[in-house]
């Protein structure tokens, strides 16, 4: 009886060669190319020492020749062996000047110059590429960046159009530097920026084709060097490539770096890590739940989105810290009319502390800083306090305004911050509200539209493609109170979900022009993602437009300027007490005319920090009628369709 032999299993190892096979031993021509191979890769240096040692070795034969030579190739006699040597190399280079009047130096010349065509035609080919390829790679945005207290923005959008536009305007007084790096070809960005951006008159612009995630290309774009850092998630990458791209930042940052770095983070644990992480060196912004907050408020409150974009550019008012100055010892209710050109929303502590509209017996300390809106820090001037308008108190008390109906919500087209908007409208819905959300099947599962509803709004999902006989079709038997568009964030591309809200805008005025909506009913509240699509919607009239890309665009330049603002766009933004409202003119004022100091005055008797109005009559433009921080001693008429606009509580 035989064994049965069991070989060892090469589990696939001999596809890659026999491992008892001797290695063959490489040859000395191969081992000298591959030296020689080594060598190129160094650069153009490398090759012009080759070139140089191959005309070396050329010039041998014809200094042997001159060796054996008794009278020279002149006729004049042998010279010593050094210039022997230099006149053969120097005629291989190209640069002899041997005379031709004899036949033995008219032969040894073309030998020469046969020889010189060999290396110099090496060494202009050579020189030639190198030169072609540095152009190319120019003008492919390769090359090193040496600006100084310059604006990085690493990745590309929507929102760099907005970016640049309002960095112009903050330039204004101290023109800038803008460098864009991003993964898009040169060309594309060059095209795109001429067309939506033009010429900037205050920043000078500068793209680079590469990588933003990858820290040695930073470091040729002197980051270390640059004023402050924005950082844009890539629509593939998302979350993950904003990260690498801060850690790629900070790799090249030295830790006592005055470079501030801002990046949009949609991830609350990714962003709070990073804050924390880094003692505060990176200033986040989640863009999608800030244009969720706007929109829902925008929901509620007629006008806010165009109000919270009018605060946030850079043109007009913004916010400034202040020393306390004269305004210590001062009650907050009592410095609220003490700054005739600026307006007080808040104090910050020594500590650090930021409060917005505190309680209005605080009382402001010597070491503390005074939060205002002003047009510029020149018009931050303590004058009184003006206790003539103490007896000046509200029409309605905070609470006391009278419940609202039901509300009836018709939402077309879907994405993730929509169950943030609905939930911020269930919050404050009076009991028997109802939402209908016509959605396109493909793009939006049934999971994303699970749990939405409430005890007081009721929630129903239907499919439709968003055009005009779905959204007609919805309408007998329900007077919606307002519809809300949203684009299909994440789903597509901005261009065609901007495309299908703009479709689906265009269908909800058609029908509301003709009655179908009921008279003087249906506010509309559009998401446009991308700003340039902006003039499109004003087409039809629209209550409200939350343009996404504007709005984060601004906050992150805000920050990048003036990262100390984060602590308040957080208690402005997130989740709080403290808002910006726009009220019903009827809560403070009765009609007809009154001066700014007096409507400042009716909020301080409601708790609130009155920063601004709105005329709703005004009617040209996005951010038309709204007048923040005008002076205390300007004069209006306060009619029953203006809003008041006030941080304080939500009513």
């Amino acid at each position: 009886m035989t064994t049965p032999t069991n070989p060892s299993r090469s589990y696939g190892s001999s596809s890659a060669g026999s491992t008892n096979e001797t290695a063959k031993k490489a040859g000395l021509l191969n081992k000298l190319r591959y030296k020689f191979y080594n060598t190129l890769q160094r650069g153009p240096f490398a090759l012009i020492g080759w070139l140089f040692l191959g005309s070396a070795v050329l010039s041998i034969p014809f200094t042997i020749y001159l060796n054996f030579d008794p009278d020279g190739i002149e006729g004049s006699g042998r010279k010593p062996a050094p210039d022997r040597a230099f006149i053969a190399l120097w005629g291989v280079l190209g640069k002899g000047n041997l005379p031709s009047n004899l036949w033995e130096g008219r032969v040894f010349g073309l030998g020469l110059t046969i020889a010189s065509l060999l290396t110099g035609g090496a060494m202009f080919a050579f020189i030639t590429a190198s030169t072609s390829k540095k152009i190319a790679d120019l003008r492919k945005g390769k090359g090193p960046v040496v600006e100084k207290d310059h604006i990085m923005i690493l990745g590309w959008g929507p929102q760099v159009y907005s970016i640049l536009q309002q960095l112009d305007v903050a330039n204004e007084n101290n023109p800038g530097v803008a460098i864009i790096v991003a993964p898009v070809p040169i060309d594309t960005m060059n095209e795109e920026l001429e067309s939506r951006v033009g010429k900037l008159k205050h920043t000078k612009i500068v793209t680079r084709s590469l990588d933003p995630s990858n820290p040695k290309i930073l470091s040729d774009m002197n980051i270390a060097a640059a004023r402050s850092v924005i950082v844009l998630a890539s629509a593939k990458g998302g979350v993950p490539s904003a990260v690498t791209g801060v850690l790629a930042v900070l790799a090249n940052l030295p830790v006592d770096a005055k470079t501030v770095v801002v990046a949009d983070i949609n991830d609350l644990s990714a962003s709070d890590a990073l804050m924390r992480s880094t003692a505060g060196r990176v200033v986040t912004v989640q863009t999608q739940q800030l244009i969720a907050q706007v929109t829902a408020h925008a929901c509620r409150q007629p006008g806010l989105a165009a109000i919270y974009l009018d605060l946030l550019d850079f043109e007009g008012n913004e916010i400034y810290y202040a020393p306390a100055g004269l305004s210590a010892g001062h009650m907050f209710g009592e410095a609220l009319l003490g700054f005739s050109g600026a307006s007080l929303i808040g104090i910050r502590r020594a500590d650090g502390t930021v409060m917005l509209a505190p309680p209005m017996n605080t009382v402001i300390s010597n070491d503390d800083f005074v939060i205002v809106i002003a047009e510029d820090d020149d018009r931050i001037v303590w004058g009184a306090p003006h206790p003539e308008f103490d007896s000046v108190s509200a029409k309605i008390a905070v609470g006391a305004a009278p419940k609202l109906p039901p509300i009836q919500t018709l939402v077309l087209g879907w994405n993730p911050m929509g169950r943030e908007v609905l939930k911020e409208i269930n919050d404050f819905a009076t009991a028997g509200s109802a939402t209908l959300i016509l959605a396109q099947t493909s793009k939006v599962t049934a999971d994303d539209l699970k749990d939405l509803g409430s005890e007081n709004m009721q929630v129903v999902t239907r499919p439709s493609d968003g055009g005009y006989n779905d959204i007609a079709e919805a309408l007998p038997g329900t007077q919606f109170d307002q519809v809300i568009i949203f684009g299909y964030r994440g789903k597509t591309s901005s261009s065609e979900a901007d495309a299908a809200s703009l479709l689906s805008l265009l269908s909800v005025h058609s029908l509301k022009q003709s009655g179908a909506f009921g008279a003087g009913r249906a506010r509309i509240i559009a998401e446009i993602l991308d700003s340039n699509n902006v003039e499109l919607a004003r087409v039809v009239a629209v209550e409200d437009l939350v343009v996404s890309d504007r709005l984060a665009s601004l906050m992150m330049t805000q920050l990048s300027q003036s990262p100390h603002l984060s602590q308040i766009f957080n208690q402005l933004f997130g989740p709080g007490g403290v808002y910006l409202n726009a009220k019903p003119m009827g809560y403070y004022l009765p009609e007809g005319q009154a001066t700014f100091a007096q409507l400042v005055a009716a909020g301080r008797a409601r708790g609130e920090v009155v920063i601004g109005y709105r005329d709703n009559e005004a009617d040209v433009g996005l951010t038309s009628g709204i007048y923040l921080n005008p002076a205390k001693d300007s004069s209006f008429i306060a009619k029953a369709t203006d809003q008041a606009i006030v941080i304080g509580p939500v009513e």
